[in-house]
């Protein structure tokens, strides 16, 4: 599997195991193909925010209407709470739990798709990957990036390569194909080389 499949695939089995306890095991299908797409979305919707935050000024980016609604109620329901570097513990805490869950609530019927499962980062100074990502449900997610990109904590990734690991795989690639390349060139010239071994011997005249 991909990283960001076993980051939702671990989230869907933490979720799973409290349902589980609620509905009898028999009638719960587990359905991986529906969790594999979730994780693809996830991980589309993740390339196309980092793309967005290396490209524009993110203290001009607008990630929804309710930007501004979101922003303020994050401000006021968690003044103290540091969006720089998460602490994973505490975000996912009962006591934050309860907490998220009453603030996305109030924008379940204005933001679309409020409490599907997005990826977020843990250090907003690096990318993504499976050490900084963690799983949160839309709503959190919007609140906290646009909080990073109203102070400006998104700025040092603006002029970045959003796709560097393409580069190397591609001149990886390159390098694979080039010395397959070489090599074939390499047994051509040695298999002519024993044609034409072959060649001058069966065109010597026999010992009288």
């Amino acid at each position: 599997k991909q990283w960001y499949q076993r980051r939702v695939a671990i989230t869907a089995g933490e979720t799973r195991k409290k349902e589980l306890q609620k509905l009898d095991a028999t009638k719960y299908n587990n359905d991986t193909g529906v969790e594999e797409l979730w994780a693809e979305k996830a991980f589309r919707h993740a390339q196309v925010y980092y793309k967005l935050i290396c490209s524009i000024n993110c203290t001009k980016l607008k990630l929804s209407k309710f930007d501004e609604e979101l922003y303020q109620n994050y401000m006021v329901t968690f003044p103290r709470v540091k969006i720089d570097v998460i602490d994973v513990d505490k975000l996912k805490s009962e006591a934050a739990k309860r907490r998220w869950r009453s603030f996305c609530r109030m924008f379940e019927y204005h933001v679309e798709d409020y409490n599907f499962g997005t990826l977020l980062r843990l250090d907003c100074k690096d990318g993504y990957s499976e050490a900084n990502t963690t799983l949160v449900p839309r709503v959190q997610f919007l609140a906290i990036e646009v909080a990073r990109n109203r102070q400006g904590l998104n700025m040092c990734h603006l002029g970045k390569d959003p796709n560097p690991n393409s580069k190397k795989e591609a001149g990886q690639e390159e390098a694979v194909s080039g010395a397959t390349e070489d090599n074939n060139q390499d047994n051509c010239a040695a298999e002519n080389g024993k044609v034409e071994e072959s060649g001058a011997r069966d065109s010597e005249p026999p010992a009288s």
